[in-house]
């Protein structure tokens, strides 16, 4: 893509399929040029930037091919900053194909996935952060990331870097003055006040990498496990909670055997919720086999929801069960509709023996006859996974954002400890320099291929 950019591409940018209308998008120094051999009658209107025009395509022959509505945006005030034209013809994927060759065969070349918001960062529309959000905002499958990818969109989260890349800049050019002017024995900047930037710059850097794991469960989702043995009612649950029929229920304890999938929308946050197989020793092959995915699966997991039977309770099995789960952890008293105040009361007590820092609120009545259980469930889910009114804050959501922020996290500690240690200038810049190149290229102000390959490998063609 990087020696592409005296050519102008094309793909068809919605999705593939048959619909309403298709948009074929056009971007590159020839794009009106294009625009106008494939749609002579364009050449008769006096083209003016965001304007749409409607107009006639027609095939090499000069034969009528469809009816379109083309758009054109100049250089300089287009998403990717070149000259963009959008011809909106009706969605047929013979005539959008169509077109698309009719286009080639002029000179335009197919463009590559993500290579129109790599036009855009190259030409300093957005930058690499914000290439990013245009991803995660077309992924977005629910009201709280769609909403963070747009403030990223809109630079909210790129605000903060460059906040923090200029006060980098600034310690690490007095320091280096001070290596200069250090045989002439002047102090170019005090050591109490770098110590005072770095401090702030460090908190700054530590909340934006504490933000990922909040950042990463509205962008991807909270995936959470229904665990515990054999006919507790994990299935019935999963029902419930995705509001939908996904998993077999029968009174044989065993009937599910593999991890079964639901998903479900809750105050804006997408829900993923897994049922597995019983826990229990078996000597059926298949099922040994469901009781070890079930395992991983809540290795996996971002919280673990154990299920209880209430009209059954096994202490031994219940501690043997849960030496496995590492994680968040909130345990479901099933079957509540089944037993007395007293029996819930006993339960409640075994538990608390077992484990000693379990919290009340961490233990949950449920009962798949109960609707409000749902409510009780994942309100609690997104409770213990911790604070997820994030969205008007800057967030970090990517794995890629999250490793730079956190090595220049590291490299501002490095440098921070030396200074305390009074160790000399040298080594405390070459750290710094670390952790300002660490937030440059989370930007984008230095990239290399490695770089461009991670963020734009799972874009879509037509952006």
């Amino acid at each position: 893509m990087r020696n592409r950019s005296e050519q102008t591409i094309c793909a068809i940018s919605t999705p593939p399929g048959t619909g309403g209308i298709a948009v074929i998008r056009l971007s590159g120094p020839g794009a009106l040029q294009l625009a106008q051999k494939i749609s002579p009658g364009l050449l008769k209107k006096t083209i003016q930037s965001h304007r749409a025009y409607f107009s006639m395509i027609r095939d090499s022959s000069g034969e009528l091919l469809d009816e379109a509505v083309i758009t054109y945006f100049e250089a300089g005030k287009s998403f990717t900053g070149e000259q963009v034209v959008e011809i909106s013809c009706h969605g047929s994927e013979y005539i959008s194909e169509k077109i698309i060759d009719l286009l080639v065969d002029h000179g335009a070349s197919l463009a590559e996935k993500g290579e129109f918001t790599f036009r855009a960062f190259m030409n300093n529309r957005i930058d690499l952060v914000q290439a990013e959000s245009v991803l995660s905002l077309i992924q977005s499958q629910n009201q709280a990331s769609a909403r963070v990818a747009m403030r990223q969109l809109q630079g909210h989260i790129s605000r903060k870097f460059e906040s923090i890349e200029s006060r980098l800049t600034w310690c690490l050019a007095h320091i280096e003055a001070s290596i200069d002017f250090s045989t002439e024995g002047i102090d170019v900047v005090d050591p109490l006040v770098l110590l005072e930037k770095l401090k702030a710059l460090r908190q700054e850097m530590f909340i934006l990498v504490s933000s990922y794991r909040s950042g990463r469960l509205i962008k991807e989702g909270i995936k959470a496990v229904l665990l515990g043995k054999p006919n507790v009612g994990k299935s019935s649950l999963l029902n419930l909670f995705s509001e939908d029929d996904k998993a077999i229920v029968t009174p044989i304890a065993g009937t599910t055997r593999d991890v079964i999938h639901g998903a479900t929308l809750f105050e804006g946050l997408r829900f993923t919720l897994s049922d597995t197989a019983g826990l229990r020793e078996t000597r059926d092959e298949v099922e040994k086999i469901g009781v070890d995915r079930s395992h991983k699966e809540a290795l996996r997991a971002d919280i673990v929801l154990y299920v209880v039977d209430l009209t059954s309770i096994d202490a031994q099995e219940i501690r043997q069960q849960l030496q496995s789960v590492a994680g968040p952890l909130i345990i479901l008293l099933n079957k509540s509709d089944l037993v007395s105040s007293p029996q819930i009361t006993q339960a409640r007590e075994i538990l608390q023996s077992l484990i000693p820092t379990l919290e009340e609120k961490d233990t949950i009545l449920t009962s798949h006859l109960d609707p409000d259980t749902r409510i009780r469930v994942l309100t609690a889910v997104k409770n213990k996974l911790g604070q997820m009114n994030v969205m008007d804050e800057a967030v970090v959501t990517s794995a890629r954002q999250y490793e730079m922020s956190k090595y220049s996290l590291d490299m501002l500690d490095v440098s921070i400890s030396e200074l305390e240690k009074k160790m000399g200038a040298e080594f405390i810049a070459m750290y710094l320099k670390e952790s300002l190149l660490s937030v440059q290229r989370i930007l984008g102000h230095v990239f290399d291929d490695q770089i461009m390959d991670r963020v734009f490998k799972e874009f879509c063609l037509g952006k």
